[in-house]
């Protein structure tokens, strides 16, 4: 199937996927570059901010995305990849405002990460339930060991 066949919807699907895709991959890189450097110098850097925001715009992107395409369109397909992404920027946004932040933000900044992700889990059930990522990981074995025999 080519680009220019599909209808309209599927293109700005496919775009805002493929863009967020950058920004998550963005965003975990300038986390793992920040981690890095504030282990070997033994500070915050004030960067910090910017791998926040990065880190929680990408995964709001990702929870808007699935929520509206399950909502709207009636079923979602994720993957190994998908989850594990999601994991990742989860952890990081995490990691990132109790650096970021000091005193009662912090903790105000982790109840809205808290309260965002039990709303997520109750729009699209399933998507951040650990069990999920142990089946897909287990599918993933079961079928190249398939493949290999």
């Amino acid at each position: 199937m080519q680009i220019h066949n599909l209808k309209t919807g599927h293109n700005l699907l496919l775009f805002v996927g493929a863009s967020l895709i950058k920004l998550s991959l963005v965003a975990l890189l300038v986390f793992i570059t920040l981690s890095a450097v504030s282990l070997a110098i033994w500070r915050v850097p004030h960067f910090w901010n910017l791998c926040f925001l990065l880190c929680a715009v990408s995964l709001g992107g990702w929870m808007l995305l699935y929520a509206g395409q399950l909502r709207i369109g009636g079923a979602i397909s994720y993957g190994r990849n998908n989850v594990l992404l999601l994991y990742s920027l989860i952890l990081a946004v995490l990691i990132s405002a109790v650096v970021r932040f000091a005193g009662n933000q912090r903790y105000i900044a982790i109840l809205v990460l808290g309260l965002a992700l039990a709303a997520f889990h109750i729009a699209v059930p399933g998507m951040t339930n650990p069990s999920q990522l142990l089946r897909l990981l287990k599918d993933e074995r079961t079928a190249r060991d398939a493949v290999k025999s």
